[in-house]
């Protein structure tokens, strides 16, 4: 190689090297990960489910991994597999309990008869529960309600026999011998009365503890914010039963998902209130009748049946920032 070329090399050579260097210490980007929403099958969550589709862009994406039961979803919470959740009000008051430190920033949806406690077709009442076998999810709405019909009914939890259970068992086991009833919610209420099943009880004749909510943890409020905002604002978008009867494509999808024929779905979305913006404020503002008002009975509730092993402060368990701007 002559001299004239190797002069010519050597400004490159530096370059490269110069260029390796900047590289190496040139600060990387951060990461930041989608926001995760978890979420268990339940027809008023396909409210959610619909607004995750439509807030997702270039540069705003969040992720819903839907479960099949409640269980599942509050240990992905627990655990940090998840940054938001959808949960009951006494799911929420455990969370608090157990340190997950839950922010709810959204109604998604009352229950008016969608949970329930469904017995064989044969004429029965809760009375005729007692001493008998009933399947029910433990640590969830299912068993809060089926303390609540319990005593309702002068009865205990000690005064049945208690099969621990998913929700997505309830449809299989109450064909079982031994199993009375189950303590479910639709989808799977709703085709277990389609079988010819009976419901002993409802949460119709509860007020708003039977509803559910969209829960963040402390820290995911002020590290995705825009996400939030979009999130909320779409699904208030969806405000109304009609929101999810939309049109063929999206209604195949939601059957498909929940299980359901079109005239069964339509009967579920009966059985449930979606809160708009207006309505939403008002619960998470209000003294009397409102989110913070419910939260508190309940918990009094809980802890006397033994549901929370010391008792929580609930005043600050939800916030309305992300439904302020939202007409």
């Amino acid at each position: 190689m002559n001299k004239f070329i190797q002069i010519r090399m050597i400004p490159a050579a530096f370059l490269g090297v110069l260029l390796c260097a900047v590289g190496l210490l040139w600060p990387e980007s951060e990461y930041k990960r989608p926001l995760t929403v978890a979420v268990n099958i339940w027809p008023g969550s396909e409210r959610l489910v619909m607004a995750c589709e439509a807030s997702n862009t270039n540069d705003l994406r969040i992720n819903l991994v839907e479960m099949s039961w409640s269980t599942a979803v509050l240990t992905a919470f627990r655990k940090h597999v998840a940054d938001a959740a959808v949960v009951t009000l006494d799911e929420l008051i455990r969370l608090e309990a157990d340190g997950a430190k839950p922010r709810a920033v959204l109604f998604l949806g009352i229950s008016k008869g969608s949970d329930a406690i469904i017995g064989h077709a044969v004429p029965m009442s809760m009375q005729s529960l007692r001493g008998k076998h009933i399947g029910v999810e433990l640590r969830t709405s299912s068993e809060y309600l089926l303390r609540h019909a319990l005593t309702a009914n002068g009865m205990s939890f000690e005064d049945v026999e208690v099969v621990p259970l998913n929700l997505a068992e309830t449809e299989t086991v109450l064909k079982e011998k031994g199993i009375e009833a189950v303590v479910t919610a639709d989808p799977w209420s709703m085709r277990l009365q389609a079988k010819g099943s009976s419901v002993l009880y409802d949460s119709s004749k509860m007020d708003l503890e039977l509803s559910r909510v969209l829960v963040v943890r402390e820290d995911v409020l002020r590290a995705y914010p825009r996400e939030l905002r979009s999130l909320v604002s779409a699904c208030l978008g969806i405000n109304s039963q009609a929101g999810l009867l939309v049109n063929e494509d999206v209604q195949g999808a939601v059957l498909r998902r929940e299980g359901l024929n079109a005239e069964q779905w339509r009967k579920s979305l009966q059985k449930m209130h979606l809160p708009d913006a207006a309505e939403n404020r008002r619960l998470f503002k209000q003294e009397a009748g409102g989110l913070g008002e419910c939260l508190k009975k309940m918990s009094v509730e809980m802890l006397q049946m033994g549901l929370l092993k010391h008792e929580v402060d609930v005043r600050g368990l939800f916030t309305s920032e992300f439904l302020e701007e939202n007409p």
